[in-house]
C-alpha cells in the first residue's frame, strides 16, 4: 500500500495511525490544531506533521493559525448563506420588533380603562364586570400579537 502525503483520511484512520482515540482527532480539530477538510475528513500529511508537533509540545502556531482562518472563512460563508436563505437576522432588528411591539401592547393595555368605564360604571354584576375587562384584556392582547411590524433597513450596518 502507498501512502500519499496529500492524501485524505478519515478521523478514525488518523487515530489508528496516532494511537490517540477519534474524539482526540476532533479535538484537536476543534481546537485548531488540525486542519479539517471536510466531515471528519483530515489531510494525511499535514495532519501526522501537526500530531507529531503537538506531542512534542511545539505544535505549529502558524498551523493552528490558519486552521482558525479556516473555520472562520467557513463559519463567516455559513452566516452568508444562512443570511441570503432569511435564517438569521441581526440582533438589534430583533430587538426593535420586540420593543415595537411591547410598545403597542403597553399602549392598547393603558387605555383599557378609558375603554370601559362607562360600561361598567353602575353594573352590579361582578361576573358581567370580569367579562368585560378580560375580553378587553384578551383584545388587545391579540391585536398586539397579531401586528405586523416592518423594519425596513433603517440603522442596519449588516454588523459584520
Amino acid at each position: 500500500m502507498t501512502i500519499d502525503k496529500d492524501m485524505t483520511v478519515s478521523d478514525a484512520v488518523l487515530a489508528s495511525l496516532a494511537g490517540v482515540s477519534a474524539r482526540r482527532i476532533r479535538q484537536l480539530a476543534e481546537d485548531g490544531r488540525l486542519e479539517r477538510i471536510g466531515q471528519n475528513k483530515y489531510p494525511l500529511g499535514a495532519s501526522i506533521r501537526a500530531l507529531l508537533e503537538d506531542a512534542a509540545g511545539s505544535g505549529s502556531e502558524l498551523q493552528r493559525q490558519r486552521t482558525r482562518k479556516v473555520a472562520a472563512d467557513a463559519e463567516r460563508a455559513e452566516l452568508e448563506v444562512a443570511k441570503a436563505k432569511g435564517e438569521v437576522a441581526p440582533i438589534a432588528e430583533i430587538e426593535r420588533v420586540w420593543e415595537t411591539k411591547f410598545a403597542m401592547i403597553r399602549q392598547v393595555m393603558t387605555t383599557i380603562p378609558a375603554r370601559v368605564a362607562n360600561r361598567i360604571v353602575g353594573e352590579k354584576d361582578e361576573r358581567r364586570i370580569k367579562d368585560l375587562l378580560r375580553d378587553e384584556i384578551y383584545d388587545g392582547l391579540m391585536r398586539g400579537a397579531a401586528a405586523e411590524i416592518n423594519i425596513g433597513d433603517e440603522d442596519n450596518d449588516d454588523h459584520e
